[in-house]
């Protein structure tokens, strides 16, 4: 009997001792993994941005066959080198001397508009547009179902912008260079402010509470800009920013709430306190740009002849290195949305992403001066006519 519980004993410390040994290992096993968790995480800065990298990297470029659709396309233009394209809702919408047109993506006419705007241009909000003259005095606001307000000013249309229900128009006036007014969604004025410099161009902000504008001055043969913040619920200038050497023919606020202020001849970037945070110097003659919140983008023609530079920045990026690609042919115009910059050359239709790689390409013909991007197609228009091709990106 002693011998048998003496066994039991010897056993059962046999198997504490095995237990020990095994939740020891389980522990060393823990702390090695929680040790290298830990230097992981140290060092999280040195990693993380090459993972996101090869996460961010194309997978493959997509080469669309360019091939123009069929049906209704082409679409015959009345006024030769007049109309404009853009997009409006799901649709797309041409603006010429006497109409404007509201096409669904199959080119099928949603409804025509007719106008009596002299030199006619237009911006989109949602489903709305805004067509002001350019030199006239008189804007409406259209959508596919027609007209839906027309107002007449005394004094001559410079240029125009709609955000939400809110109208701003730059006009020339008697006592000053430019001045500008702001309507309700009536067509009642909420807001004036006038300057003694020209200016240029104007964003409203998202909740439609201010703008900011461009305005410029020329001296002695050297032109300088300068972006002011206005808001619309007290006089005076909320920002006026730094002196730039160069016309600035667009201002964006961004995602990040600076401010793209691009030029002629240079890109600058700026704070919210109208300080400069940098400035790109084009190498040759601006081709093309186009903005967002998200992206900016311009291409300039590059001293090899026959090819552009494409330069590309994002909301985040902390200064205007931005990310560069050689173009074959001279850029016309470059169109962006919240993911992509699509590009039209010479040769070719393009996608970019944010990083400038090329995500998609087609080879097209050599008569389009200008495009727009809807539901997986690329719409060009020419000087007599529009056409389509499926565009994948």
């Amino acid at each position: 009997m002693a011998k048998g519980t003496a066994e039991s004993t010897d056993l059962r410390s046999a198997r504490k001792v095995h237990k020990r040994k095994k939740l020891l290992k389980r522990l060393i096993v823990v702390f090695v993994i929680l040790a290298i968790a830990a230097v992981v995480f140290a060092l999280r800065n040195m990693w993380v941005p090459k993972l996101k990298g090869i996460f961010d990297k194309p997978h493959g470029l997509i080469v669309n066959d360019g091939k123009l659709a069929e049906g209704n396309f082409p679409l015959s233009l009345s006024d030769n080198g007049t109309a404009k394209l853009y997009t409006c809702d799901e649709m797309f919408v041409t603006v010429d001397d006497s109409a404007v047109k509201f096409f669904d993506i199959s080119g099928n006419l949603i409804n025509t508009v007719q106008h009596n705007l002299a030199h006619p241009s237009a911006c989109v909000y949602g489903k709305k547009m805004l067509v002001y003259e350019n030199g006239g005095n008189t804007f409406e606001i259209v959508n596919a179902k027609g007209e839906q307000y027309k107002k007449k000013l005394d004094d001559t249309i410079l240029i125009a912008a709609m955000e939400d229900d809110l109208i701003a128009v730059v006009t020339d006036a008697v006592k000053y260079d430019s001045c500008l007014t702001v309507y309700d969604e009536e067509g009642n004025e909420v807001y004036r402010w006038a300057s003694n410099k020209r200016i240029m161009s104007l964003d409203i902000n998202d909740d439609g509470s201010g703008c900011f504008i461009s305005t410029f001055s020329s001296k002695d043969g050297q032109t300088k800009s300068a972006v002011t913040e206005l808001d619309f619920s007290s006089e005076g200038e909320a920002m006026v920013s730094d002196e730039l050497d160069t016309l600035v023919l667009s201002v964006q606020q961004n995602a990040s709430d600076d401010i793209w202020a691009i030029g002629d001849s240079a890109l600058y970037k700026l704070d919210k306190t109208g300080d400069v945070i940098d400035k790109y110097d084009y190498q040759g003659e601006l081709c093309a740009y186009t903005s967002n919140e998200n992206v900016c983008s311009v291409a300039v023609s590059t001293v090899k002849r026959g090819a552009s530079e494409l330069m590309i920045w994002d909301s985040d990026d902390a200064d205007l290195s931005g990310d560069a690609e050689l173009i074959s042919g001279r850029v016309k115009a470059l169109v962006s949305n919240d993911d992509n910059v699509f590009m039209l050359s010479e040769h070719s239709a393009e996608c970019y992403d944010f990083d400038a790689h090329l995500t998609a390409t087609a080879a097209v013909s050599n008569d389009y001066v200008g495009f727009v991007y809807l539901e997986d197609s690329l719409i060009f228009i020419g000087y007599r006519d529009i056409n389509k091709i499926e565009f994948k990106n």
